[in-house]
């Protein structure tokens, strides 16, 4: 089951069937679910790989992609959260035991009516098995894929790299965090819900850990 624990704020009740509150009923903060791999031993990985860029689910059927200043703070604070648990960042997927793929929904158009549960599989530009190696065929998710999307949410997963020569060709899913929120007009508060809303996914995660030096 999705952990859900929204930042400064607690929802009283959730029904079994609700994959997500109302966010009318919720305060301006984001509700962040984490989910990981229970067999995962995370003290197996210790580098890592995050593309520069945040990629943007629109109704477009051209990929586009937040770079620069719009996904530098993002794309930091996974950095330093990452820095903190041991792991370390690298410049090639290569020399990479894990990659770290972003995505910023903006529009759910696209995929509210996909027949499959993983909607991100056909969408244009998404990061596919293959941007990850030539080896990869398929991703795989070892535990259920929940929770519902909505407009102005993040979604990050990291992969694990390291099994290039099995039979399999599946990119294992270690961990994902959906991140979902109401929009603010002001870009330092968006700005900072979603810095918080990152930060309290790694709070929820505290076997995301390596103590390899």
């Amino acid at each position: 089951m999705k952990k859900l624990i929204p930042i400064l704020f607690v929802v009283a009740a959730i029904t079994a069937c609700q994959k997500e509150p109302s966010l009318s009923e919720l305060d301006d903060d984001y509700v962040v679910f984490t989910d990981y791999d229970k067999s995962a031993n995370f003290d197996n990985y210790l580098t890592y790989y995050m593309p520069d860029s945040v990629l943007l689910i629109t109704d477009s059927e051209k990929a586009t992609y937040w770079t620069n200043d719009e996904a530098n703070y993002i794309l930091e604070t996974f950095a330093e959260n990452m820095a903190s648990r041991g792991f370390l960042l690298v410049d090639t997927k290569e020399e990479a035991d894990l990659g770290l793929q972003v995505s910023y929904i903006e529009d759910v158009h696209y995929f509210v009516d996909y027949p499959n549960s993983y909607w991100w599989w056909g969408y244009p530009g998404y990061w596919g098995p293959g941007y990850w190696g030539p080896y990869w065929s398929t991703w795989y998710y070892p535990y259920p894929v929940v929770y519902s999307y909505s407009v102005n949410s993040f979604l990050a997963e990291l992969v694990d790299l390291t099994d290039q020569t099995g039979t399999s060709k599946r990119l294992n899913i270690l961990w994902d965090t959906y991140m979902a929120g109401l929009q603010s007009s002001s870009p330092r508060v968006n700005r900072n819900l979603v810095i918080q809303a990152i930060d309290q996914a790694f709070v929820q995660s505290p076997y995301l850990l390596t103590n390899q030096e």
